[in-house]
């Protein structure tokens, strides 16, 4: 899925993964505009996008399969 796509699942509260994510890595939208990472990190959708501004982050999102 591309990027905005990704933003929309992880909205409702979707796990997603990225090609370029380790096996075990996943993010997932709380519905409270805060993102939890796998390590237990959280942060704001604002700050989690900053961070992936390169064109390898416009494609290539998926849902985590647990």
């Amino acid at each position: 899925m591309t990027r905005f796509e990704a933003a929309q699942a992880l909205k409702a509260g979707k796990k997603l993964t990225h090609k370029y994510f380790e096996p075990n890595e996943w993010v997932k939208g709380d519905g409270d505009g805060m993102y939890l990472l796998e390590d237990g990190v959280r942060c704001s959708a604002a700050e989690f996008w900053k961070w992936r501004q390169q064109p390898a982050f416009d494609n290539d999102w998926g849902i985590f399969q647990e």
